[in-house]
């Protein structure tokens, strides 16, 4: 399969329609997927992101992992 984007963030048709062929929630919902998204989710590429957004990103990240972790201290120290 060739994969051409006629834009970074939009996809040719076919490729578009590959990836909703492969991946969809349900069949109903297979030409809302394609008109609001353009096809199923995809993991997000850090490295592709402005630097503001990518640190706010980790700050947020390293966050929510330091806050599981002092929960996880004082349900212990209890």
């Amino acid at each position: 399969m060739e994969l051409f984007l006629m834009h970074p963030t939009q996809p040719s048709e076919q490729v578009g329609q590959n990836l909703l062929d492969e991946a969809h929630a349900l069949e109903q919902l297979r030409d809302s997927q394609r008109i609001e998204g353009g096809g199923p989710p995809r993991p997000v590429d850090w490295q592709a992101m402005p630097g503001p957004v990518r640190l706010f990103g980790y700050f947020f990240i390293a966050a929510f992992a330091a806050s599981m972790a002092g929960v996880l201290i004082v349900t212990v120290w209890k």
